[in-house]
């Protein structure tokens, strides 16, 4: 009875053997070169541990090695061992009770292998990679120098598979791309809604262009530079900005930008008290014009397209609702000229931002345009000379309401009888008309 004892322990003791093994094994690859950064920074076991991870070759050939030997000997002990108590009870099966011993044994063995030798530990060591591999880096790093040998023709046995496989074995992990970046962001429940929306807002201001996201031309107030202060200290202060362009005859010829307080206690013209554009090219990333405006401190730089004509205005505030939303003020005239009908359609102005429809419910292809009027205008193909012309595009229905100067100034977008919403824009919906009711 103690001798089977004995070799139950000593099964027992091998299966951990092999759980850590194949723990190291999972929580090895696991860790993400952002963790072994700083790993190192913790020490000389942090540093073994970097090293150790960024050699593949060296540790996959060690724990393999490990959880061969551990279930080659579990195999053979449990085999010759355990399968005799069982032949006596099985002795009404003559010759057969051996051989039906030993593959009762093995699949027991296996079962409990499998169950605490693999799957179980490497799900503890998913969970806890840091912790699991902070712990094994010493044992792993010693079985790596005492099996060098086997080891070393292990790695150059492997190299020359992975040549075969036509792969590179100086490769390592494929690099996390942006979009799961942010379906791990999507799914991280430590994070409050909110933060999910800055960090999903970061990814997207990186992809934006200026021109996506600047203040049109055609709604940018300006003061003429001949204008006196004190006749343009009103006339800005009921625009309901605190700054604006200086211009001499129109947009195209913006000669500074001047603040609410520079019209303060002067007679001069406007002109004078004006600071330097800062002026931006259309095609600049709006996370470079950011970073840039921070240097330069200013808070809002002229947009000019390719022939050197202005396209209009951006505004550091314009940047920062691309990261955190929109923030919401009187002076927000697209958002305020947003309106509701009972029937669930929506009027808005023809220069709405397109990437801001989600925020009403409104999901439409993307395209080769930066407003909702340059999205009708694509699929209408012409400049429409009046109210009524519409197109349907993806289920929704958009309908010029009004134009000005061949500009279309109103829209309204509704859903199309019978078509299928999916459930991400009714739940935009849903929000977005949620936050509208609260705001008023």
């Amino acid at each position: 009875m103690n001798g089977i004892l004995l070799q139950l322990g000593l099964v027992a003791v091998l299966v951990l053997l092999n759980a850590a093994f194949s723990g190291s094994e999972i929580a090895l690859i696991s860790l993400r070169e952002g963790q072994l950064q700083r790993l190192e920074q913790r020490g000389s076991r942090g540093r073994l541990l970097a090293s150790l991870a960024r050699d593949p070759n060296s540790f996959l050939a060690t724990i393999q090695v490990g959880i061969t030997l551990a279930g080659f000997l579990a195999s053979a002990t449990a085999a010759v061992s355990l399968a005799e108590p069982l032949q006596e009870p099985l002795g009404f099966l003559g010759r057969a009770a051996r051989p039906v011993s030993i593959v009762t044994v093995t699949i027991l063995l296996a079962y409990v292998t499998l169950v605490f030798g693999e799957l179980a530990p490497k799900r503890v060591a998913m969970q806890r990679a840091e912790g699991w591999s902070m712990a094994a880096a010493r044992p792993i790093s010693f079985l790596a120098l005492l099996f060098r040998p086997v080891i070393w023709l292990l790695g150059h046995s492997t190299n020359l598979a992975v040549r075969l496989m036509r792969g590179d074995p100086n490769q390592q992990r494929e690099e996390v791309t942006d979009e799961e970046l942010r379906d791990l962001v999507a799914a991280q429940t430590s994070y409050t809604p909110e933060q999910r929306n800055i960090i999903s807002g970061a990814f997207e201001i990186a992809e934006r262009r200026l021109r996506e996201v600047l203040q049109p031309r055609n709604e940018v107030f300006t003061l003429e530079a001949e204008l006196s202060c004190p006749e343009a200290l009103p006339m800005l202060a009921g625009s309901g900005h605190s700054r604006a362009p200086v211009v001499v005859g129109d947009l195209d010829q913006v000669v500074g930008v001047v603040h609410l307080r520079d019209l303060l206690d002067t007679h001069d013209v406007v002109g004078a008290r004006a600071q330097t554009p800062v002026l931006f090219p259309e095609s600049l990333g709006a996370l470079e014009a950011l970073h840039q405006m921070q240097e330069a401190r200013v808070q809002l730089a002229v947009v000019l397209n390719e022939h050197g004509g202005t396209e209009g205005i951006i505004t550091v505030e314009d940047l920062i609702e691309e990261l955190v939303g929109e923030i919401w003020d009187e002076s927000d005239r697209d958002v305020a000229a947003v309106e509701r009908a009972e029937d669930g359609s929506v009027t808005v102005p023809g220069s709405f931002p397109f990437h801001d429809l989600d925020d009403i419910g409104v999901v439409l292809p993307e395209g080769d345009y930066s407003t909702v009027a340059g999205l009708v205008l694509d699929r209408l193909g012409r400049i429409p000379e009046g109210p009524g012309d519409s197109v349907e595009v993806d289920g929704w229905h958009l309908e010029v309401l009004a134009v000005d100067r061949r500009a279309i100034t109103r829209l309204c977008i509704r859903r199309l009888a019978g078509a299928d919403q999916d459930d991400e824009a009714s739940q935009i919906l849903g929000a977005a008309t949620a936050r509208s009711d609260q705001e008023q």
